[in-house]
């Protein structure tokens, strides 16, 4: 048991089965046992004294202290409920022993005194039933009556507690049902009567159920123990799905099971409406998980608050917009400082806000969501300070982007070899027709030229030996002849050595602005801000390579500067289509490129690189044997192999997909393996040219249908943008304009103003809703002034 990890621990398969514990011969899982034929009996003659015998001889030998219970550690039952978990879960006592599975816990081991229970109450449990004769999974005679649900063994439940009372709060002790007590049990069992007979006996209503049945299916791979505390610890992330996560308080558990009256019954006896699990949800957080409406209406009516949050940092609100939960949201009333994403009080950015996990949010229900406050809410910030801030990025970006043209079109182009060898031929000689001659005028002219260049370099050091004082300006000369970009000899070249120190510039101010929004959204929001915006990271990519551009313009690496240029150029104008989204004409078309790059085309790549590179290599060894009849037998035939290498096959690979192999087809009868070279080819045709290039412009074609058909889908992206730009300006400014498109409330909150044409059905229900209201601030007061009067009580 203590290897294995399952979802139906060895104790229920026990219990299942027939089991030899005593308590089972009182009363098994079939329904039968003495107890049950003496209540029969009893019910039917109306004497009871054989039963309550029977009672007394055979329960009172099963009970710590014939009835009157004992406190034991804690810790103790922690190690009993550990030792059923993996072998890598074990807490250390349990790993020392050679057989974990041997613990147990001594029932003679010396009682703890009253005293030493009220100076640490909470390292203690208290316990009637001994826990050596308890059931299989450690429940008690209480929990099998209730299990069963029906008038004898609610009976004999009812009979057992008039001469052991305390036996009322004992839980079960397995780890799949750890906590759940009799109240537990009364309310799944939908049985008002007896959840109230149990309040009036005692039972704990704030006793918790946080067993392994009890979690959401998530957590269930992640619980562990710990000797310092009785509840289990589970991973916080989780998707709150579970068959039975109800909330492990009986208050919880009947609000998920719409026991209004086993609710108000609980509630009337004290119970605190916020009580929170161990994930920190309130009832009201259960009820946004299972959409229950009429309940979620009387909760919140009778007291429970909506500005809880749980340990994701989620409110009831911002729960129902992550898990995209429509009607709660449009039927429910809500404070703005639940909804906005601006923190009214210190103006940072809340990931929790109902508005962050709308717009944020990628299922298709939060596409419903776009509509109502949210609308107004994102039109009110646009309206206000977002729209200015996005047209002056625009037209900043776009000056930006003016000037880097002039730059990349003013640049002087490279003085090829083969231009300056052709000129000095034509001038040396007329004759000089051979390819022959123009090699050798060319390797002449080559040699001249650095001689001539060693010369000059001799003469400037000599120079520099004599006049020290003119060493930089004669380094500036040396480089502005060395490197043709430095040349400043005519107006373009003035003018674009102008546009390169402005967008110089203008990259370290775009770089710098990007610093200060990480330092006040914090390295996390700030990289998540940036996965909205690819083409932004192309732009920021961008701006660093042009703070790169002057060492290498200094040091005269042309060809190195010629290809950062280029990837400065791909990367800077990609950065249009983020502002394009925030237009409606063309940001539907932006969304699809975006879908289909990282979706279709990733695909389709994955498929498409493996048929690719298994072709290419085959015609790299069919090409092994090219041999061109018009080269003579001295010549390598590799000049004229149009697939002489594994780079060039993949190139030719590629270029034949998209149906241009004229050449290639031509220089397969060149081959050694004409024919089988022309089969696979015909074989690569079918299935890339044909089949899969078709496959893809079919999902693209779905991907496209798909966007144009979703209604709310530019939208989307529209209100990302908001967001988006948003959290570039800094908290002071956000809590600035909050105070401008918000309006103060009476009781000291900020709220949006909404002029509405609500219909008739409108206006009932926002009654309703007021009414609701009405009455949870009143029940809120009243559960204040108990609160107060239970604390003058104690004092």
């Amino acid at each position: 048991m203590g290897n294995t990890e399952s979802n139906v621990t060895s104790g229920v398969k026990k219990q299942a089965g027939a089991s030899m514990q005593a308590i089972y011969k009182l009363c098994d899982m079939k329904g039968g046992g003495l107890l049950v034929e003496l209540m029969k009996r009893a019910v039917q003659n109306k004497q009871y004294a054989e039963i309550d015998h029977a009672i007394k001889m055979k329960i009172e030998p099963l009970l710590y202290n014939k009835g009157k219970g004992k406190y034991i550690p804690i810790s103790q039952l922690v190690l009993l409920r550990n030792k059923e978990r993996g072998r890598h879960k074990l807490l250390p006592p349990l790993k020392s022993m050679e057989n974990p599975d041997e613990f147990e816990i001594d029932d003679d081991s010396p009682d703890v005194s009253e005293e030493e229970y009220q100076k640490n109450p909470s390292i203690y449990r208290f316990t009637c039933w001994k826990i050596k004769e308890r059931g299989a999974v450690g429940e008690t005679i209480l929990h099998l009556c209730l299990l069963h649900a029906t008038a004898i063994h609610a009976d004999i439940a009812k009979r057992v507690l008039r001469f052991y009372p305390k036996l009322i709060n004992d839980i079960y002790l397995s780890d799949e049902y750890y906590g759940e007590n009799v109240l537990h049990i009364a309310v799944v069992n939908e049985d008002p009567g007896m959840v109230k007979y149990l309040l009036e006996s005692g039972a704990d209503f704030e006793e918790r159920c946080f067993g392994n049945f009890w979690s959401p299916e998530d957590q269930k791979s992640s619980r562990q123990d710990s000797l310092d505390q009785e509840v289990v610890l589970v991973s916080p992330e989780t998707n709150y799905k579970g068959y039975v996560y109800w909330g492990e308080y009986a208050l919880s558990i009947s609000a998920c099971l719409g026991q209004e009256e086993c609710y108000r019954l609980i509630l009337a006896k004290g119970a605190d409406p916020n009580v929170q699990d161990t994930n920190g949800n309130t009832a009201l957080h259960l009820l946004i998980i299972y959409e229950k409406m009429e309940a979620f209406d009387m909760v919140y009516e009778v007291g429970s608050s909506l500005s809880i949050k749980n340990v994701l940092n989620l409110t009831p609100l911002s729960l129902s917009a992550k898990l995209a939960r429509i009607e709660i949201i449009t039927c429910a009333a809500y404070p703005l400082s639940q909804i906005d994403t601006i923190d009214m009080e210190t103006g940072l950015i809340s990931r929790t806000s109902v508005l962050n996990l709308v717009v944020f949010g990628d299922r298709d229900e939060h596409l419903e969501l776009m509509d109502g406050v949210v609308i107004d809410l994102l039109n009110a910030k646009w309206n206000t300070f977002v729209k200015n801030k996005f047209y002056s990025q625009f037209f900043t970006f776009a000056f930006y982007f003016l000037i880097s043209l002039v730059c990349f079109t003013l640049r002087p182009g490279v003085v090829t070899p083969s231009t300056i060898g052709s000129k000095t031929v034509n001038q040396t000689t007329n004759s000089s027709n051979t390819k022959h001659a123009e090699i050798m005028n060319f390797s002449l002219l080559v040699n001249e030229s650095l001689r001539l260049k060693n010369v000059t370099k001799s003469s400037v050091s000599l120079n520099n030996g004599t006049n020290d004082g003119n060493g930089l300006a004669d380094w500036w000369n040396n480089l502005q002849e060395d490197c043709r970009l430095m040349q400043i000899n005519s107006t373009e070249s003035k003018v674009r050595i102008l546009a390169e120190f402005a967008i110089l510039i203008g990259g370290f101010l775009y770089l710098t602005s990007a610093v200060i929004e990480a330092r006040f959204l914090g390295v996390r929001m700030f990289f998540e801000n940036l996965m909205n915006a690819p083409s932004r990271v192309m732009f920021l990519f961008s701006c660093i390579l042009v703070q790169i551009v002057p060492f290498l313009r200094l040091s005269c690496k042309e060809d190195s500067e010629d290809t950062v240029t280029v990837v400065i150029m791909i990367t800077t104008a990609p950065y249009f289509l983020f502002f394009c989204r925030g237009f409606k004409t063309v940001g539907p078309f932006v969304v699809m490129i975006y879908r289909m790059v990282m979706g279709d085309l990733l695909r389709f790549a994955a498929i498409y690189m493996v048929f690719v590179m298994g072709f290419s290599q085959a015609y790299y060894i069919i090409f092994l044997s090219y041999d061109n009849p018009l080269t003579p037998d001295d010549v390598d035939d590799s000049a004229t192999n149009p697939m002489s290498s594994p780079i060039e096959c993949v190139t030719a690979m590629f270029l034949m997909s998209l149906t241009n192999f004229g050449d290639y087809y031509a220089a397969f009868e060149k081959t050694e393996h004409e024919y089988v070279a022309k089969l696979l080819f015909v074989i690569y045709m079918v299935i890339v040219a044909i089949l899969l290039i078709n496959m893809l412009i079919a999902m693209m074609g779905n991907t496209y249908q798909k966007i144009a058909e979703t209604r709310n889908e530019w939208q989307r992206q529209w209100a990302r943008i908001v967001l988006v730009v948003e959290r570039g300006v800094n908290p002071t400014e956000r809590l600035k304009q909050l105070m401008v498109y918000s309006q103060p409330m009476s009781e000291g909150t900020r709220a949006l103003v909404l002029r509405l044409n609500q219909t008739e059905a409108d206006k009932e229900e926002m009654k309703e809703i007021l009414e609701i209201k009405r009455r949870h601030e009143r029940n809120v007061k009243k559960l204040q002034q108990r609160k107060e009067d239970m604390k003058k009580k104690i004092n």
